[in-house]
């Protein structure tokens, strides 16, 4: 197994905690933390598969171990929503007030509380498989990124000295 899909794997697992997780914090943990987290996650992987690699590893390491590690943070963000959604559903008031103010929110569209009932089970892992992708999306470009900085800091071999001809 190649030093970037390990780091991958195992910053997958990591991210799907820290997703989970960061997601849950009121207010800004779905759109700011969980975000931050994975682009961090992907930054690390991808400098640390570059690094199990071997010294001809280059950029395609990282970005592979970013992406490895994004998937992660995918189905974190999947399994946030997922849970999210079953949390408002299974208070009844509080689904009740949702429902309200999605129905005062939307243009008269014929649209029933019945209809949005059977709908916000579909949504949660629509919503997470969009955010998710974002996710992998900066967890690949991070990946590629902490790759490079791998390999910018690789030891260079010294340089042979100039051969000198007597003549």
């Amino acid at each position: 197994m190649s030093g970037g899909l390990k780091s991958g794997l195992i910053f997958a697992l990591v991210s799907i905690i820290a997703v989970v997780g960061f997601s849950f914090i009121p207010a800004i943990g779905v759109f700011c933390c969980g975000p931050i987290a994975t682009m961090a996650l992907g930054a690390i992987a991808g400098y640390i598969g570059v690094r199990w690699s071997g010294p001809t590893a280059g950029i395609g390491s990282g970005t592979l171990a970013g992406g490895v590690s994004g998937i992660g943070a995918l189905i974190g963000s999947v399994i946030f929503w997922i849970a999210a959604i079953l949390i408002v559903q299974s208070d009844p008031v509080l689904l009740d007030q949702v429902l309200r103010q999605a129905l005062e929110q939307q243009p008269p569209s014929g649209l029933t509380e019945d209809d949005l009932r059977n709908l916000i089970g579909l949504m949660g892992p629509v919503i997470g498989f969009c955010a998710g992708l974002i996710h992998l999306l900066f967890a690949v470009l991070l990946g590629a990124l902490g790759g490079w900085l791998a390999v910018r800091q690789r030891p260079q071999p010294p340089m042979a000295p100039p051969a000198y001809t007597v003549g």
